[in-house]
């Protein structure tokens, strides 16, 4: 069985660690003696921010040393070197102003939760505690922990069914989307097989099992998700990456200034002109304004590297249930045979599907009603589970004996001696490709009309996949449904790839292959069989109205479940990274040229901080160009 002990379920658990505590502590402390020292320097207690940036900054040393231990340059080392520079020079108030910059810069990334501990524990949890089982003829409920092969599963409606198993008695429609994927509920009858994780929606179900626990399809996905988790290389952070850069070419400024003028002064100089202050700071402005700008358009990024990672993105692979679909059946398409008329083919379909739990009947109950439809009564129906349904419908002046009302597939309606003339034929023939579900609808033994049904495609999605095209970006279709569904929908939207009838673990391998051939992936799903490709992608993107499994396990949320919101979000990422991209530059060049100046001995100490700290407020201020909105 799935160890659930294993994943304890959290109530309110603290959003950071003890670190993170450390950390705020010594922040809070560099901010109120920072506050004191704005009044004690004036009157020359520079003492003051001495203390405050040796304390504030010990996490900031800390993680530096930890960078040498490793033998890596880290945004920490170079500013915990410029931070010393200063020092040396009596620049306290700038030391302390660095160090704060560091510590909220830090502290933002450290809020980033353990996502893939919140995914499982959630996984877990949709499977029930106590199921009903029958034993020695008798019905009984018992904790799942202690559930067997030899047990008999009943599945009342609105349960999901916690085993992979034989349907031996009942009949129901199951929503099996958050595990294969597929849009409609799927009819099940005695000897279908059904998923763990999966939700029985209308009748009961007496289910043997096959699988249960980690042996199940439902139990693959949490191991899969386990691994994916596990082996997901870390993203090593912008800042660090260009923070070591210029902390090489600073150590090289400042030795070739030693070597050639044997001047201590000019060599502190060129060490601290050239800091990566400015993009150390920065850029994690820049991010922050840039998840600022996403939030406000309804996006939600768990963490900077994410956004980072989204401006590198160049393959969007998109899931269609739920995500390009709005995964709820509708009416799409109505044709009628043998001159009836379409409302009247409608409202004899809703007559006899009225009371019907089906989901394809409350699509055609919908369509009747939003053409102001009425039903009439009927006397007696009988349902034929997989099949379709039969209806008596009482006397009526024009009509003596009443009538009789088939609705169901074409293989019912032969069953029942009901003639399907060759125009008929024709059209289901033409049909098979549309990736619609077909209804025929009968009165007595004539064939009335048949009644398109399909989860139909946002309104913006269309719309969304050629602005992400545009954007330079491939764009594929993964899904779960049929081949020619996904076919169907994929041509619609002109996508680049479409890959149909894939499992969890066949989209996952989909993601790693992409990935090992060179591209950066983002995801866009929204079940709990997306979740897995949706941790392996580099970034994972979950529509709002996704699973719990599927939040967690992705980096950005959107809020609205607009796909273009996807298009806003790559725009500003895209934005975030040429700001960024421009302070480094920037910084090399002012650098650069105050090396120039330290090696000439035309820069003092002072002058270097000074020049340091202007630009770095240069290149603050445009990061901050981020926060107004375009």
């Amino acid at each position: 069985m799935i160890d659930v002990k294993k994943y304890p379920a959290k109530r309110n658990p603290p959003p950071w660690g003890k670190s993170d505590l450390i950390r705020i502590t010594f922040m809070i402390t560099a901010l109120l003696l920072s506050w004191f020292s704005v009044w004690k320097v004036i009157a020359s207690f520079d003492f003051i921010a001495l203390a405050a940036t040796l304390i504030g900054g010990y996490p900031m040393y800390e993680e530096a040393f930890e960078a040498i231990r490793r033998r890596k340059m880290t945004m920490e080392l170079s500013m915990s070197i410029a931070v010393i520079a200063t020092l040396l020079i009596g620049s306290f108030f700038t030391g302390l102003v660095i160090t704060f910059f560091v510590l909220i810069a830090e502290l933002l990334e450290d809020f980033t939760v353990d996502r893939g501990r919140k995914v499982i524990e959630k996984l877990v949890q949709l499977l029930p505690d106590k199921i009903t089982v029958r034993r020695n003829n008798k019905e009984q409920e018992i904790d799942l922990s202690n559930f067997g092969l030899d047990d008999i599963v009943i599945v009342k409606p609105g349960s999901r069914i916690p085993v992979d198993g034989e349907v031996i008695k009942g009949n129901s429609s199951v929503d099996q989307s958050s595990i294969t994927g597929e849009s409609l509920p799927i009819e099940k009858i005695e000897g279908m097989s059904v998923f763990a994780g999966t939700i029985n929606q209308t009748g009961v179900l007496e289910v043997k099992p096959t699988k249960i626990g980690k042996d199940t399809t439902f139990g693959k996905i949490i191991e899969i998700i386990e691994k994916a988790e596990k082996s997901k290389a870390p993203i090593q952070k912008t800042a660090d990456k260009l923070a070591a850069r210029l902390v090489y070419f600073a150590f090289a400024g400042a030795i070739l200034t030693y070597i050639f003028t044997q001047d201590i002064h000019s060599t502190i100089s060129a060490l601290i002109v050239a800091g990566a202050c400015g993009v150390a700071a920065g850029t994690p402005l820049a991010i922050l304004a840039g998840i600022g700008r996403t939030a406000k358009e309804g996006i939600i990024v768990k963490g900077g590297i994410y956004l980072e990672q989204l401006g590198k993105v160049n393959t969007i692979v998109l899931d269609k249930t739920g995500t390009l679909t709005l995964g709820i059946p509708k009416v799409v398409n109505i044709k009628t045979f043998n001159g009836f008329d379409e409302k009247d083919m409608l409202k004899t379909a809703a007559t006899a599907e009225q009371h019907s739990e089906h989901p394809l009947a409350g699509a055609i109950m919908s369509e009747a009603k939003k053409n102001g439809l009425s039903v009439n009564e009927y006397q007696d129906i009988k349902y034929f589970p997989g099949k379709g349904l039969i209806c008596n419908v009482q006397r009526t002046p024009n009509r003596e004996n009443g009538s009789r009302i088939l609705v169901g597939r074409s293989s019912f309606l032969k069953e029942n001696f009901v003639e399907l003339n060759s125009d008929v034929i024709k059209y289901l023939s033409e049909r098979k490709e549309s990736g619609e579900t077909d209804v025929l609808v009968a009165e007595d033994k004539v064939v009335l009309g048949s009644i398109g049904i399909a989860d139909v495609l946002r309104e913006e999605a269309m719309t969304a996949v050629e602005k992400l095209k545009k954007l330079g970006n491939k764009v594929i279709l993964l899904t779960g449904d049929a081949v020619n569904i996904a076919n169907k929908i994929g041509e619609r939207l002109k996508v680049d790839e479409i890959y149909g009838e894939l499992l969890p673990e066949e989209k996952l391998e989909k993601i790693k292959q992409l990935k090992n051939s060179g591209k950066t992936i983002a995801m866009v799903g929204d079940g709990v069989n997306d979740a897995p490709a949706l941790i392996e992608a580099n970034v994972g993107i979950a529509m709002g109205t996704s699973t719990a499994v599927a939040l967690e396990s992705a980096d950005i949320a959107l809020a609205n479940n607009n796909l273009s919101k996807i298009v806003e979000a790559i725009k500003i990422s895209r934005q975030c990274l040429n700001v960024i991209s421009f302070n480094f530059w920037g910084t090399v060049l002012i650098d650069t040229g105050g090396i120039a100046l330290a090696f000439m001995g035309y820069l003092t100490p002072l002058l270097a901080a000074l020049i340091h700290v202007v630009s770095e407020l240069v290149f603050i201020l445009n990061s901050a160009r981020l926060f107004r909105k375009r």
